[in-house]
């Protein structure tokens, strides 16, 4: 592809800078499942602002290339930063999503899951399952969203603790049905595994709490109950060693990082004056605050980069998804027809997330539901140019009926 930018290899002393102002801070947050003292850490001492500052300092310096670093043992990780060069990567085949380190991550969980799968597997897991379940057709888990909307507060204080509680009944509903709605152990179980997962390889397996949270699962498939994914899964046609039920896990574990882009995008709603776009705003938060930090692939064959293989890249979303568009709120740019590059809030390519039409209306429904009764204001002033951090931990809303 002739718009590609060469590498530019980094020095030691700047490498060094990398690893401690972007990678520590991000691996410390918590790849899989977040830490909340180290997001409120980072959150003092505004890690995700000096890594993008860093970056742009070292794109002035380099050229628009992706940064090339080289690690101890010979090993090399890449660092694209200019958006035709992230599009360039997340597009070609080949780089993997199943990246060493994410499979170690992931495995904790869910082994069989499409983001650790390599080709030609990849391709059957993703289209023969993933994009047929969760394509399927969802407006009807409207009146599961509203439910649940309707137990949090009217008047008073809303919490991360109350919405995520509330964002975990719907998750479980939707996926699972309405039998599952308060099978709080599920989640705690899948918590405990994430937590692990977090260390990657340098944490043994669980098999006890997996095989149990596996037992848990089983259990609310096998019910398939209609209305559900579940019940969607129970009908696609894919052959077994696709593992269908092993897709199941990714879902809940990535359905539940869309509660902290809901969150923000109604703390992101309620800074507005007028009408406000929720699905625009959704993917605002996504954009402005991504939640997974940084996005991972694995160079498993030749690539016009002309990098070895097994080279690790990683595209750092807190600054590649400003870097262009900027670090204001712009709707605008999820607009049909916009055409400007608004960066990669669900990934893109080949991996994009299968379940982002979900997640948005899901996210947007919610947003509408709470908003629809209630006037909130939150926290934390969001106008202007906005924080390079926004700790959903600590954000809260005061709640007022209307």
């Amino acid at each position: 592809m002739s718009t590609i930018t060469r590498p530019s290899r980094v020095t030691p002393a700047e490498a060094l800078a990398l690893a401690a102002t972007v990678a520590l801070p991000s691996i410390a947050q918590g790849p899989v499942a977040r830490r909340p003292f180290a997001v409120r850490l980072a959150e003092l001492t505004d890690a995700d602002g000096r890594a993008i500052r860093l970056l742009a300092r070292l794109r002035a310096g380099h050229g628009d290339g992706p940064l090339l670093v080289r690690l101890p043992g010979g090993r090399w990780v890449m660092l694209p930063l200019a958006s035709r060069d992230v599009r360039a990567v997340l597009e070609d085949r080949a780089f993997t999503p199943a990246a060493r380190g994410k499979r170690g991550a992931l495995g904790h969980f869910q082994p069989d899951g499409v983001l650790i799968t390599r080709d030609p597997d990849l391709r059957e897991r993703r289209r023969a399952l993933n994009d047929q379940v969760l394509g399927s057709g969802f407006c009807h888990f409207a009146r599961v969203v509203e439910e649940e909307a309707a137990t949090l507060p009217r008047y008073g204080l809303l919490t991360w603790p109350r919405f995520h509680a509330m964002h975990w009944r719907i998750v479980r509903r939707v996926v699972l049905g309405d039998g599952a709605r308060d099978d709080v152990i599920l989640t705690r179980q899948l918590d405990r595994l994430r937590a692990d997962a977090n260390w990657s390889d340098l944490r043994g397996r669980r098999t006890d709490v997996f095989n149990a949270f596996r037992r848990r699962l089983d259990g609310h498939l096998a019910r398939a109950e209609p209305g559900s994914l579940a019940a969607v899964l129970a009908r696609a046609h894919a052959a077994p060693d696709v593992h269908p039920e092993g897709q199941v896990p990714h879902w809940l574990f990535a359905f539940d990082g869309a509660a902290m882009v809901a969150y923000r995008a109604l703390a992101l709603a309620a800074a507005q004056r007028g009408p406000v776009d929720l699905r625009a705003t959704v993917l605002e938060s996504a954009r402005l605050w991504p939640v997974t930090i940084d996005i991972v692939r694995e160079a498993v064959g030749p690539t016009e980069w002309d990098i070895p293989e097994g080279t690790t890249v990683v595209s750092h979303s807190p600054y590649v998804n400003r870097a262009e568009p900027g670090d204001t709120y712009r709707p605008e740019l999820w607009r049909e027809g916009g055409g400007e590059w608004a960066g990669v809030p669900f990934s893109a390519g080949f991996a994009r997330c299968a379940g982002e039409d979900l997640v948005l209306f899901t996210a947007a429904t919610l947003l509408e539901a709470v908003l629809r009764e209630r006037s909130v204001r939150a926290s934390v002033s969001l106008t202007g140019a906005l924080p390079a951090m926004l700790n959903h931990f600590r954000l809260r809303f005061a709640v007022k009926a209307t």
